[in-house]
């Protein structure tokens, strides 16, 4: 089952930071614990989600999650390949379950779906890697799941929001009506224990679901993009125009005018008032005009809402039910959503933002491993101390050792939104913002045909000019913004290219 030996550590990317020993500790814990989570399923080796290691159950969101950052690991850790066996296991009919013991191919919670985040983690391996080959195999596969959600997981028809009565046609029938996504409970969602609706199975269809229908728009326009790059435009505009579609009811009927928040909404015209973390998935699906993003990013800031000891909640710090022992879903602090919500930011041009959220979360990640006892990584954190979070019912600690998806923070998030690294593979372009003062970079980053290594020596503070040094072994280009400065710096193979920007 375990496939430590597989993995060469020294061949992984080195990050460059001699100031954070804690974060460069959890970086390479990251890799060794998911490298002991391994394993070998019908004979493809797939990343665990590291929920009981004497089974082999599999979830949809954790195993996207954890392909976000073995995406860096220069192609020794199994991330979209794990997507295939979800892949194997579709019906006919297109359905994906949320759950597989990879073990026995059966569903430990039939009938139920996870987050549909296919289409988002292929296009992010492919702007890692530059390699679309998976493409044609994976796009059959993504557009019928989309239908079946959209068979079985639409809400019914209902009136739009402030419409007292839809006026009726000819034949009496309502006309103006929509219907958005829903899933069948908050287990279902991954949020299992969140207080946005009743966890009863027949309750989930009552309500349109901010994230699943952000979602479905997330998947809709990398569908689209997708297929622009195989050349099918007609696909591609087709897809482009139901994430429009999509987008524009969520902005019609999920955002409250009293809160500047998005909410799921019962049937037919209620908003749920908790604000979940859930509300930030429109950043990452691309939907926020600019005015809805600034209040966003205000919540985010609130120190009485999400800007807690250690960002951000699952629930809101203002709402009656919110956990201060950071009870799993109830304000629990977790990686898979913190994730969302800073790549969301950088994708939207917050990229400041996500790098404040994402250097309080490695911080309280850091001071939780070295406080408490086991040292390591958890499943959940309690946003109001440096302490591991709480089960759901139980109140026992959550899962030790989850590396599974807490990999991402001291992964994904320091290479992106602290070092400042933005991969365009395709372009054979990197983008590089930097914003630490002291020395910081990374080796060993894979990119077409070779590796690169990027340098930036310690500057006297954040508005000094940066000192910079690039080598790589196959030609690209690095685009490089310190403090509003900008310098594209075109690399040629072998040769080491020093400048101050």
């Amino acid at each position: 089952m375990t496939e430590l030996n597989s993995v060469d550590f020294l061949k992984l990317p080195q990050p460059i930071l001699p100031s954070r020993p804690d974060w460069l500790e959890l970086y390479d814990f990251s890799w060794k614990t998911a490298a002991q989570n391994i394993r070998i399923s019908h004979g493809r080796r797939h990343m665990d989600a590291a929920w009981d290691p004497s089974r082999n159950c599999q979830w949809v969101w954790d195993t996207c999650f954890m392909a976000l950052y073995c995406r860096y690991g220069n192609g020794q850790y199994p991330g979209v390949e794990s997507l295939d066996n979800f892949y194997d296991m579709q019906r006919a009919d297109g359905y994906i379950g949320m759950t597989y013991d990879m073990t026995t191919n059966e569903e430990p919670w039939p009938n139920r779906i996870n987050p549909p985040l296919f289409a988002w983690v292929e296009w992010e391996h492919y702007c890692a890697t530059g390699d679309s080959s998976r493409f044609s195999v994976t796009i059959p596969h993504i557009e019928k799941l989309m239908g079946w959600i959209d068979a079985n997981r639409r809400t019914e028809p209902h009136r739009p929001l402030g419409a007292s009565d839809c006026p009726k046609d000819g034949r009496g029938e309502s006309i103006h009506q929509y219907s958005l996504y829903h899933f069948e409970d908050c287990g279902s969602s991954g949020m299992d224990d969140s207080p946005r609706t009743p966890r009863n199975a027949e309750a989930g269809r009552f309500f349109d679901w901010i994230d699943l229908s952000s979602q479905m728009t997330l998947s809709f326009r990398f569908l689209a993009r997708m297929h622009e790059v195989m050349g099918n435009s007609t696909r591609a505009q087709e897809w482009a125009a139901k994430a429009k579609e999509t987008g524009e009811l969520i902005n019609s009927e999920l955002w409250c005018p009293n809160t500047r928040f998005y909410h799921d909404r019962s049937l037919p015209g209620n908003f749920v008032s908790t604000k979940t973390v859930a509300g930030f998935w429109p950043i990452l699906a691309g939907i926020c005009p600019q005015d809805r993003l600034d209040d966003l990013i205000a919540h985010l800031e609130n120190t009485a809402e999400f800007n807690r000891t250690i960002p951000v909640p699952s629930l809101s710090a203002d709402d009656a039910n919110f956990s201060y022992e950071g009870i799993y879903w109830r304000g629990g602090v977790w990686a898979s959503t913190n994730y969302m919500i800073t790549r969301g930011l950088a994708c939207a041009g917050h990229g400041e933002t996500a790098y404040a959220i994402a250097v309080k979360y490695l911080d309280g990640l850091a001071k939780t491993y070295s406080q408490c006892s086991p040292h390591t990584l958890w499943e959940s954190y309690c946003s109001e101390k440096f302490t591991p979070g709480l089960k759901a019912y139980t109140q026992e600690l959550v899962k030790p050792d989850f590396v599974g998806w807490t990999g991402i923070g001291p992964i994904a998030m320091l290479i992106e939104n602290i070092i400042g690294i933005e991969l365009s593979a395709p372009k054979k372009r990197i983008d590089w913002t930097i914003r630490l003062t002291e020395e910081h970079g990374l080796r060993q980053l894979a990119i077409p045909g070779g590796q690169i290594d990027l340098v930036c020596k310690k500057r006297k503070g954040a508005e000094a000019h940066a000192n910079v040094s690039v080598t790589a072994t196959a030609p690209v280009r690095v685009c490089i913004v310190c403090n509003g400065r900008n310098k594209t710096l075109d690399i040629t193979p072998g040769k080491t290219c020093t400048s101050v920007i």
